[in-house]
């Protein structure tokens, strides 16, 4: 579990966590669909770093804030977020989970400790994988991530691609 802090959010505990070799992501679906997982799951190979999911929440928070979510629940937005366009269900679809989803990246966003800690719990418990402890590496596609952002091998010539993603959905109108 990492902790993510937000110098725009103080008053948000923000933690990510990744789970690799899921085995139930169809029972995973059903409780995110019927609301009985209130965390943001994504799928891992569509997120390139820390920076990269810091980002999206730091925006999605932003939103929440100023009332101009796109979305209507915080961890849609997460996704709306990560995605260089504005379509929601592109969004979802493609850093949403999906029944062949392998590895995951849980975010939480909650107001106090005991009510983190008890999302984390309730997550641990619900996906039956294997919780990584280092979380500062992400197995992520780097074709589909060139593809989705638009990113040339020109632009990764001269930028990494950590930059050129981050770049994209921060400008992000």
């Amino acid at each position: 579990m990492t902790r993510l802090k937000l110098e725009q959010h103080p008053d948000r505990l923000v933690n990510f966590m990744i789970f690799r070799n899921v085995k139930n992501c169809v029972d995973i679906l059903k409780m995110v669909k019927s609301g009985h997982i209130g965390s943001a799951l994504i799928s891992e190979n569509m997120v390139v770093s820390s920076l990269h999911l810091g980002v999206a929440i730091n925006r999605a928070l932003h939103n929440l804030s100023n009332g101009s979510m796109k979305t209507k629940h915080i961890n849609t937005e997460i996704m709306m977020c990560l995605s260089p366009n504005n379509n929601i269900s592109h969004s979802l679809s493609r850093f949403g989970l999906n029944e062949n989803t392998n590895n995951l990246v849980s975010v939480s966003i909650c107001d106090n400790e005991d009510q983190l800690s008890e999302m984390t719990q309730q997550l641990k418990t619900a996906i039956n994988a294997d919780l990584v402890n280092d979380c500062r590496g992400f197995f992520y596609d780097d074709f589909e991530i060139c593809d989705v952002y638009g990113i040339s091998k020109e632009e990764l010539a001269v930028d990494t691609l950590e930059n050129s993603v981050v770049t994209k959905i921060a400008t992000k109108v």
